[in-house]
């Protein structure tokens, strides 16, 4: 499988060409990268959002917003810490729904650098985990301009 580089918006990271792109600006303004895999008829998704950190330095500044909103959507959270991703603090959300009988499982990234928050979002169901290992590997491909 080929990897395909993506190098925009003062970032860069790799992602596997079996991952298609999808139309970034219905998404929302703030998306930079928008990506749809179906496998037996269960689509995952990647989502890459740049936002203007707007006085936010560190990661955990992330972890009260991020849990209060996803809360109010309705979301139960499994997990909420803060990682060390090659040497970059990573503040990373695990959240769940119910969805017709299935479990959607969305997890979250966010990183800051030079004055931006980069939000990496995986949403899958979690009875078909496969997109979480393509998740991790472009989470480990980063690199910053």
């Amino acid at each position: 499988m080929d990897e395909v580089q993506f190098d925009e918006e003062g970032i860069k990271f790799k992602y596997l060409s079996n991952w298609k792109e999808q139309r970034k600006d219905m998404i929302s303004p703030n998306c930079i990268k928008a990506l749809v895999k179906v496998v037996e008829d269960n689509p995952s998704t990647i989502t890459v959002y740049k936002n203007d950190a707007s006085g936010t330095e560190a990661v955990a500044q992330l972890e009260e917003v991020f849990k209060e909103s996803f809360e109010r959507q309705g979301w139960s959270i499994t997990e909420s810490r803060i990682l060390n991703l090659n040497g970059m603090p990573v503040y990373n959300i695990i959240t769940t729904a119910e969805e017709g009988g299935r479990t959607l499982e969305n997890n979250t990234s966010a990183l800051i650098n030079d004055g931006n928050i980069y939000v990496f979002e995986l949403m899958h169901f979690k009875e078909f985990p496969y997109a979480y290992n393509d998740y991790l590997a472009i989470m480990d491909s980063i690199e910053f301009e």
